[in-house]
């Protein structure tokens, strides 16, 4: 029996010893290495079937692969290439609407908005100016009218009662001067008047003036340059004309125009009835009195802050005093701008500026030449300034004058 204190070294070693050795006879059995080499052999046998399993399956899953491959991509293709064909033609559309149906869109929306715009200038154009104008004229046209009427239907009721119709005698000596200047104004009027485009285009500078100052009445309107203007403008306008001949002429282009005197016609007009008076190369024929009672009687027919307009020949120009002026017989004398300017102030005016107006052409102008240096040089060519100025200078002025507002009648 071992001892309490445990077992000794020579236990120990008998132990081991025969531990040892049972491994070693284990080692050494063939039955027991052959049970464990069967045991082996049957579970390689078991992982080869499983293997082969695994081999089968697999080769059956390819096959299932190969099958649906085989049955289902032609028609995937197929499908595919239909809807890759139907993306193409919608393309094709798409760019068809683009190309041959939007940008002509687009192009006749911009000539549409163009139109429109152009349309709309038009309309404002008609609304603003046109329509007022040919309203002023219509209205203008239906008052002249009226008064033709009225007229008419006096001398019509005069007629019936078989009273005398008004007529004025005039003397022998009257109507001997009425004859001759009856036959020669006319031909005076074309020789230096100057064309009928020219003076229009030199009256175009006062329709800014005239054109809100309706009714306007142009004093010896000749052949109505002025008139016509007026008219196309809208402005409402009459004229007055001592010539027969160039009333009727003036009357056959559809204006109105008063035939006779001017002061007798301007005094049967309306006090304060009138926005503007003209004066075209009118004043120049009158002699200083009958001049100041046609400043009185055109004061007296405008309306407070109503206009006078007068233009005539510039005596300062020395050409125009002592040579031009006198080729029209029925000029009286020439008429200085300042002694217009008294005339005006006498007769209730209050006067503008005088503007000078129509210089003779360059061609006409003296030449300086070269200049000759020095003093002397250029006191010479003042001297030639000063003298081209009163040689070839403005061959017009233009005065205006207003009835002021706060005087009454």
């Amino acid at each position: 029996m071992p001892s309490p204190a445990g077992p000794s070294t020579g236990e120990r070693e008998t132990s081991s010893l025969r531990r040892l050795l049972a491994k070693a006879l284990f080692v050494l059995n063939p039955a027991a290495r052959a049970r464990e080499i069967a045991a082996l052999r049957a579970r390689m046998a078991e992982l080869e079937g499983a293997r082969r399993e695994a081999a089968r399956k697999i080769d059956e899953t390819w096959r299932e692969i190969e099958r649906l491959r085989d049955e289902r991509a032609p028609r995937l293709e197929t499908r595919a290439d239909r809807v890759e064909d139907a993306l193409r033609e919608l393309q094709g559309a798409v760019e068809h609407v683009r190309d041959a149906r939007i940008q002509p869109v687009e192009c006749r929306l911009d000539r549409l908005e163009l139109a429109v715009a152009e349309a709309g200038s038009v309309a404002a154009e008609v609304r603003d100016e046109r329509l007022p104008a040919a309203v002023r004229r219509g209205d203008a046209l239906i008052d002249r009218l009226a008064d033709e009427l009225e007229e008419v239907a006096s001398l019509v009721e005069r007629m019936l009662r078989r009273e005398p119709l008004p007529v004025v005698e005039a003397s022998p000596a009257e109507e001997e001067l009425a004859a001759a200047l009856a036959e020669i104004q006319p031909a005076l009027v074309e020789t230096f008047r100057g064309s009928e485009a020219d003076i229009a285009h030199r009256l175009d500078r006062y329709l800014p003036v005239l054109r809100d100052k309706g009714p306007v009445l142009d004093l010896g309107c000749g052949r109505g340059e002025l008139l016509v203007l007026l008219r196309e403008a809208g402005v409402e306008a009459t004229g007055i004309e001592g010539d027969p001949a160039l009333a009727q002429a003036a009357r056959r282009r559809g204006l109105k125009v008063l035939e006779g005197d001017v002061r007798s016609v301007l005094g049967q007009q309306e006090a304060s009835s009138l926005g503007a008076v003209t004066a075209i190369h009118l004043l120049e024929h009158l002699d200083p009195v009958r001049l100041l009672e046609v400043l009185h009687e055109a004061y007296r027919v405008l309306r407070p802050g109503g206009v006078l307009i007068a233009e005539c020949p510039n005596p300062h120009n020395l050409r125009v005093g002592a040579s031009l002026f006198w080729l029209d017989p029925t000029h009286r004398r020439p008429l200085l701008p300042e002694t217009l300017r008294v005339f005006l102030e006498v007769a209730g005016f209050v006067p503008g500026e005088s503007e000078f107006l129509h210089p003779f052409p360059p061609e006409q102008r003296l030449d300086d030449g070269p200049g000759a240096g020095g003093e002397g040089g250029e006191a010479l060519s003042r001297l030639a300034k000063r003298l081209d100025e009163l040689l070839n200078g403005p061959r017009d002025f233009s005065l205006r004058a207003v009835k002021p507002v706060a005087q009454s009648e």
